[in-house]
């Protein structure tokens, strides 16, 4: 390979190993010895070394004893990064570990992403935000799998003016609320922003709309939170326009806003959450925009604003062609997960999409995505799974439940802990060479399920049976968690942080609803009810690992949701036989073999 090539590997080595806090990890993590790059050879081992030095920042599973052979090093270093392809990735010649060009590509973007990851940490610390919660954005971080290009994309960039956008809402050609997309989650101050933003005549980032050549209607798959805004502030989203047709005095909606909130005694809550207009912020005196602050768009439509030189009234801003356009990417029959594999190369603007919310858009197209949805109360609507509905399947009690346990809707994590959960029990994780059982990030695990179903390795999952009973059996094992509520202890829920703790953490959940829905697979409920003082004392002594790393968090999981079903009485034999019969997967002996992981 060129030397070019080792020094860019060599450049993000040494990068790596510059002085900096370190993530809050356990106590076996420690700050590099920082090295130079003309330091590391790679014609001999001495790389590996440096490599291990800034192991830190590399988020990795496996461990590395000083002790330890080079080649087992190498072996068990690119058994993670180049899974199936270790020994390809490097050749021994003379007792020397040697890159090969898979190798070092490999390692090349591992340490990439790695420099990247870390300068994102010390920057959320020169913000002044905890250690703690900057560690847990880095794993975060790491848990995203890398974005990868689609094989094909028909897209076309056009510049829409903001009448065109509200026009399309009012023709009900302009989808706002797909079942992929996350909730409405700008606050007031955020929309003010935006609006300010256009009154200034700033241009906006692009919108990314999805549209099927035999259809004038379009998706938004990105730029539903500015589009909405845009929407609320005119007084034309659809919803909201619906909303407040339901209203006394509808006629002063459009014409005198502020006496129709007042009539109908609508708080800002109100307001926000039908979709209805918003005032635009206050400005300071000498500011060209302090007429139309702290106005509705009804009161300031015949003021003017300069846009690209000219005065205009607000009116022709909005509603009329004007020299103001929003870029708008439009893709034509492309596939709405493809496009999100593009849409996260280039996710920057408002509140980044987490691991979950660009899941639930990859995956929509599974019912099982939108079955989490449906059961866990993210998306409660039945129009999202029209299929359980129509069977008599009432998530009403999930909701209920998995409220109970401290979880909200925002960002569906109600629905990572479904699948979280799901994915723990049938699906097992890829063995090393060693054999075994590797403990991926959470998000890879879930994703690697989700894979198996779209690519028909657990085709079982697509079918319509096997969800109604998924969705039934979910639901039932929310119940059973809640009905044996004494059952887990403070300590348990909260890492010990409370002897009065309420709300849970996802990682007990997990372990515990792991257990549950064992139970209720088996018809052995009752047993959880009847034993709920000895399940007590054996969940006191499980306070939840304080490192986040993948190993450590699937041994709590494993231990814990196996040793409840133990206590219990319950064969974990004939309960993998009973998963296995009823859904045709099962990773219960799995969780039997990781559980033996030191935590």
């Amino acid at each position: 390979m060129e030397d070019l090539d080792y020094d860019q590997v060599a450049t993000l080595l040494s990068g790596l190993s510059q002085p900096s806090p370190i993530p809050k990890l356990d106590k076996r993590f420690r700050a590099p010895r920082p090295f130079d790059a003309t330091e590391i050879d790679f014609t001999s081992s001495t790389w590996l070394a440096r490599l291990l030095d800034v192991s830190t920042w590399l988020n990795l599973d496996s461990t590395f004893g000083e002790g330890d052979p080079p080649t087992l090093t190498a072996l068990r270093l690119f058994d993670e990064l180049t899974p199936g392809k270790a020994e390809a990735s490097f050749v021994v010649e003379d007792g020397h570990i040697l890159l090969t060009e898979m190798g070092a590509q490999a390692l090349e973007e591992r340490l990439s992403r790695a420099v990247s990851n870390r300068e994102a940490f010390l920057q959320m610390l020169a913000d002044e935000i905890p250690v703690a919660a900057a560690t847990e954005a880095w794993v975060d971080a790491w848990n995203e799998s890398p974005a990868t290009e689609p094989i094909s994309i028909n897209a076309t960039v056009d510049r829409w003016p903001i009448y065109l956008l509200s026009g399309r809402a009012k023709k009900q050609q302009l989808e706002l609320n797909p079942t992929y997309q996350r909730d409405f989650v700008w606050s007031n101050s955020d929309s003010q922003m935006l609006i300010e933003s256009i009154l200034r005549g700033i241009p906006l980032p692009s919108i990314i709309l999805a549209r099927v050549s035999s259809s004038q209607s379009y998706q938004i798959v990105d730029g539903k939170q500015r589009v909405t805004a845009i929407l609320r502030f005119m007084g034309a989203h659809p919803e909201g326009l619906e909303n407040a047709k339901s209203m006394k005095d509808f006629p002063l909606f459009s014409t005198n806003f502020g006496l129709f909130a007042r009539r109908n005694g609508l708080r800002a809550t109100d307001i926000r959450e039908k979709y209805l207009p918003f005032k635009t912020k206050k400005y300071p005196q000498d500011d060209p925009l302090s007429p139309l602050g702290g106005r509705y768009y009804c009161d300031i439509k015949d003021h003017q604003v300069r846009i690209a030189g000219e005065m205009i009234t607000v009116s022709d801003l909005f509603e009329f062609p004007c020299e103001y356009f929003i870029p708008v990417l439009i893709y034509k029959d492309t596939p709405v997960r493809d496009i999100h594999k593009v849409f996260r190369l280039y996710n920057q603007q408002g509140i980044k999409l987490n691991a979950e919310e660009i899941r639930n858009a990859v995956f929509n197209h599974l019912m099982i995505s939108r079955l989490m949805l449906f059961v866990g109360g993210d998306r409660p609507e039945p129009e999202i799974a029209p299929e359980l509905v129509k069977v008599g399947i009432d998530p009403t009690t999930a909701h209920e439940n998995i409220k109970a346990l401290g979880f909200g809707i925002t960002r569906f994590r109600r629905t990572k802990v479904l699948l979280w959960t799901v994915a723990t029990l049938f699906l097992k994780p890829a063995q090393g060479l060693d054999k075994a059982y590797r403990t991926p990030s959470t998000a890879s695990h879930i994703d690697d399920f989700l894979r198996s179903i779209d690519s028909n390795r657990l085709p079982q999952f697509r079918a319509k049976a096997t969800l109604e009973n998924l969705a039934n059996d979910l639901i039932a094992a929310l119940e059973l968690l809640q009905l044996a509520s004494d059952a887990w202890h403070p300590k348990f829920r909260r890492k010990g942080k409370s002897e009065m703790a309420s709300k849970w953490e996802e990682l007990p959940v997990v372990a515990s609803l792991v257990a549950c829905l064992v139970l209720v697979i088996i018809g052995q409920g009752t047993k959880l009810e009847d034993k709920i003082d000895a399940v007590r004392d054996l969940t006191s002594q499980m306070i939840g690992p304080m490192s986040t790393q993948n190993k450590t968090q699937w041994a709590h999981i494993a231990n814990a949701s196996t040793s409840i079903l133990e206590t219990l009485g319950i064969s974990m034999s004939e309960a993998d036989a009973a998963v296995r019969d009823r859904y045709g997967a099962s990773a219960v002996e799995a969780l039997l073999e990781i559980r033996k992981i030191s935590t």
